[in-house]
């Protein structure tokens, strides 16, 4: 287990990082108990990830939130996706392009499948304000160290100083200790027409005095 509770080496994501973000997510994702089977076993799975979550990050780089974890001078480490209060994963002007896609990438059947969970997630969001943890991967060559953790850890101190709740959704059940170590607690839980479980975490802005908390190993 890392002790480093540094978050030195995270920064705002920018327009330039995309493609790291959409490589990263695509290799954390791939085999995810929800994220993984909506990409069809093919020799085009991996690049229809990829294709998938660049739009995903791109939409994301509408609002400063989204953080990286980046070392002056090294490649990512980790990625985290946010969207502040009040905002969407994808963009009213891009609802038709993000349909285009997902029914270009997955066909008709899994692309109708998709839009179904997505209902399901956006129907479990709570209607209280909160900032939206969309996404967080680690590099697969940097699993372990911490770094996802870190990551959140950043973002969860920006929420707590302007007294923002935050929300996310676990899609792995392996992750949910780590998260309600930070505090978080469970909302609800999505099932999904797969059969895959997602459970939902909600997290009230913590004063100074609960600030440090432990560190992971994500």
């Amino acid at each position: 287990m890392s002790t480093d509770d540094s978050t030195q080496d995270t920064r705002a994501a920018r327009a330039s990082d995309v493609d790291e973000m959409a490589r990263i997510l695509t290799l954390a994702f791939l085999h995810d108990p929800v994220w993984g089977p909506v990409f069809l076993q093919s020799d085009r799975r991996r690049d229809a990830a990829n294709t998938f979550w660049r739009f995903i990050c791109t939409e994301a780089m509408r609002f400063p939130d989204s953080r990286v974890a980046a070392p002056a001078g090294e490649a990512l480490k980790a990625v985290s996706v946010w969207l502040p209060p009040g905002a969407d994963e994808v963009s009213d002007t891009s609802h038709v392009a993000y349909d285009a896609m997902t029914l270009e990438l997955l066909g008709s059947a899994a692309a109708d499948r998709l839009a179904r969970a997505g209902e399901q997630f956006a129907a479990a969001r709570p209607d209280e304000p909160h900032a939206y943890l969309t996404l967080l991967g680690v590099a697969p060559e940097w699993r372990g160290g911490g770094h996802g953790m870190s990551l959140l850890r950043a973002a969860l101190s920006h929420y707590d100083a302007l007294g923002i709740p935050t929300y996310l959704e676990s899609s792995n059940p392996v992750n949910d200790g780590r998260y309600e170590l930070l505090r978080y607690h469970p909302r609800s839980k999505v099932i999904l027409e797969t059969g895959a479980v997602v459970q939902t975490y909600w997290r009230d802005p913590q004063t100074s005095a609960h600030a440090k908390e432990p560190a992971g190993t994500a």
